[in-house]
């Protein structure tokens, strides 16, 4: 038998931690050791420990991962950098850069498309270790209950983004079960390793599984912070699986049993504070979030440091601000023409005072903005609260399934959401596309960068990614490296425009070439194309 994890690392901390601890108590412990895979889980303590590991991995993969990898928080970044929306400079390379240029290196077996994979099948080991162990480990049910509960909901969590970023969306994909492999549904930590991809249908039907016992398991489960799922949490990412999955029933009833707990949205002045202070400030309408700290931090490279941010008072510079920023991401104009003027998330300014034309000619945009340590000084390090699910997110699906549904209450969801966030012209169309292109346009507005638009909704909706480059009289377009490696792009173009058509396989990751080497049960034909329209 292959093995390919041979420890878990995870975090020194007393049984009663996730149940009874503080979130800073968490992140701010960094003592670990190496446990052997063949340790026995024995109390509810040991198990206590490896579900804090899955957390931190979850978060944080804090080993040895870059930037855009690094956790859910990192890949908020890569999935809107997939989209039409963010520009991203290429002063500090790396792997948002690459991202956002659809770099072959992301995605093709021999480059980056391991990141992604190793990150949740890591993850996805240390839940096994807990479900399989659970049943025979000491301790109180109730603590047992909670524990196996939010292990599987990790996992389904992890399937469902390894399933959206190695195969094509379920309403394609399940079409041509035949061909249409989904990824490997590891579910036994003692199993053999050299396993079949399971088809997309079988995926689909273990994330279901996984969330659905999850959501029983944590019923009436209280956590004491914002980072441990619950089942509102869980409720949540049902919502999202079953939007995906084109089960608007079953989207609009998970969906709005979240919202009507986390109602209260934001209002002007905290959705224009910086999406920095969510867990301190106690937003309502905020589900989940999780906090990076001292010893909990991507040296930086979150996505508080990339934005082009800085408030005009501190110039223009690297090093001008409350914290480092690369001065990388920027927002498209198309993006920009999306919101009128006068409402409340117009947040967006025009610089002209860097002597960088490529800098100066962009939108800069400060939905997400960190002013330093907890001290407040200039130059302060990146601590920032990163919110992961939002209440506007659960009214933007109601919105989309209701449309579907044509139950008649579409169009008054989304119009609640416009209303609290100063639009004056509402949307009109009560029904049919009219209704659900404004309902997506909708949540490029509202949830930019949240790691659920961009690529996701461009998979998801199939529709085609669609750039257009800087030119003289559209200088907020796109930079040439985000253009280069896009279909039909001709720089000599008076208005050079990219795509990648929808369902195109440059969407999606190759199973990566340590997995294809390792695993007997792979084969050539086990693999995706690197591109093209194939169902």
């Amino acid at each position: 038998m292959k093995k390919i994890f041979k420890t878990i690392n995870f975090t020194i901390l007393a049984s009663s931690l996730l149940f009874m601890g503080s979130c800073k108590d968490f992140l701010d412990t960094n003592t670990s050791v190496d446990t052997e895979e063949g340790m026995a889980l024995s109390s509810a303590g040991q198990l206590q420990m490896v579900l804090t590991s899955a957390y931190r991995q979850l978060y944080f993969n804090d080993q040895g991962a870059d930037r855009v990898y690094a956790g859910l928080p990192g890949l908020q970044m890569y999935v809107d950098l997939g989209g039409a929306d963010i520009i991203s400079h290429d002063n500090m390379g790396g792997t948002q850069v690459q991202s956002y240029e659809y770099d072959p290196t992301i995605r093709l077996m021999a480059g980056n498309s391991d990141a992604i994979w190793s990150m949740m099948y890591k993850i996805i080991n240390q839940t096994n270790k807990i479900i399989h162990a659970v049943p025979a480990a000491q301790g109180d049910e109730a603590i047992k209950k909670q524990i196996l509960g939010q292990a599987k909901a990790i996992r389904g969590i992890c399937y469902f983004h390894l399933i959206q970023n190695y195969q094509q969306t379920y309403m394609i994909a399940k079409e041509n079960p035949a061909e249409k492999k989904g990824v490997i549904l590891r579910l036994d930590p003692k199993e053999d390793l050299n396993l079949p991809r399971a088809t997309v249908q079988e995926v689909y039907d273990q994330i279901l599984a996984d969330l659905g016992e999850s959501k029983t398991l944590l019923k009436g489960f209280g956590r004491s912070d914002k980072w441990t799922i619950n089942e509102d949490i869980v409720s949540g990412q049902l919502a999202r699986v079953y939007l995906v999955m084109n089960n608007w029933q079953g989207a609009l009833t998970e969906a709005t049993a979240v919202y009507n707990k986390y109602s209260q949205l934001m209002t002007r002045d905290q959705y224009r504070s910086g999406f920095d202070d969510a867990i301190t400030n106690a937003y309502p309408e905020v589900v989940w979030a999780m906090k990076f700290t001292a010893t909990n931090n991507l040296g930086g490279s979150t996505q508080f440091n990339f934005w082009f941010n800085q408030d005009e008072k501190y110039g223009e510079g690297y090093d001008q601000g409350p914290i480092y920023s690369f001065l990388d991401f920027f927002v498209d104009g198309q993006y920009e023409k999306l919101f009128e003027k006068t409402e409340d998330r117009y947040q967006f300014w025009k610089r002209t005072k860097n002597t960088n034309t490529l800098v100066s000619t962009k939108w800069a945009y400060d939905k997400y903005k960190h002013y330093g340590d907890a001290n407040g000084g200039v130059q302060g390090n990146t601590r920032p609260e990163v919110t992961l699910m939002r209440g506007s997110e659960m009214l933007l699906i109601m919105a989309e399934a209701s449309a579907q549904l044509n139950n008649g209450m579409g169009l008054s969801y989304l119009n609640r959401l416009q209303t609290a966030r100063g639009v004056k012209n509402l949307t009109k169309a009560a029904a049919g596309n009219p209704l659900l292109e404004a309902i997506y346009v909708e949540r490029r507005k509202e949830l930019l960068c949240e790691g659920v638009t961009g690529l996701y909704d461009l998979l998801r909706l199939q529709k085609p990614l669609t750039r257009i480059q800087e030119t003289p009289t559209y200088v907020e377009g796109h930079y040439t490296w985000g253009m280069k490696n896009l279909y039909g792009w001709d720089p000599k173009s008076p208005n050079p425009t990219g795509t990648i058509p929808s369902n195109d396989y440059r969407f999606i990751c190759q199973i990566p070439q340590l997995e294809m080497t390792r695993n007997t049960a792979l084969t050539e034909k086990d693999q995706n194309p690197s591109e093209g329209q194939k169902k």
